[in-house]
């Protein structure tokens, strides 16, 4: 960023664009994924004329296990584009995002900023500790870890404005507003 913020308030929303076909290749996926154990439920009931076997026990064992990761990866995708609007506000006075945080962190509260780690985020290491979420599901934050009490981790991956944009504006008041980057010791 060449030291120009954009204009105030910044919003940005999950991307309808991107998530919408995520939301529906994993629901696919896991329904998909769910075909063995529903075989192997109908067999035990005698629904099928045939007895449970071994093999279709072994496949519906941890084809289970990736139904359940796709569907939850499903059902985040479409808890974000169902959230309040908007779901990311950047102003002057600090950073908002629902999907994190219940109420909005002043710029005053933000001790640190640094990229997250695996890019796609903005970590905030916050003066008082408070409770935030990261869901390891989410389009944006998979890979992430969830942070430590006193850190918000702002995704701004699969949102309707440009990552890099989100970022270098988060990270631009943080720091116009008294905020460090981390020391090396930290690291």
């Amino acid at each position: 960023m060449t030291g120009e913020l954009p204009d105030l308030p910044l919003v940005a929303n999950p991307s309808r664009l991107w998530l919408l076909p995520i939301a529906a290749i994993a629901l696919f996926a896991g329904l998909v994924a769910l075909l063995p154990s529903g075989l192997l439920l109908a067999s035990l009931f005698g629904l099928l004329g045939m007895h449970p076997s071994v093999d279709l026990t072994l496949l519906a064992l941890p084809t289970l296990a990736v139904a359940v990761f796709f569907l939850a990866v499903a059902a985040g995708v479409i808890g974000d584009l169902r959230l309040e609007r908007p779901v990311l506000t950047i102003d002057q006075h600090g950073v908002f995002d629902r999907r994190v945080t219940d109420a909005p962190i002043a710029w005053a509260d933000v001790a640190e900023v640094a990229p997250a780690h695996g890019g796609g985020g903005v970590l905030l290491a916050l003066k008082t500790p408070r409770e935030t979420r990261l869901s390891p599901y989410r389009a944006g934050t998979a890979g992430f870890r969830q942070p430590a009490a006193g850190l918000a981790n702002i995704p701004v991956r699969a949102m309707d404005r440009p990552a890099r944009l989100l970022a270098e504006t988060l990270t631009a008041l943080a720091l116009r507003h008294g905020a460090v980057p981390p020391t090396e010791e930290g690291t």
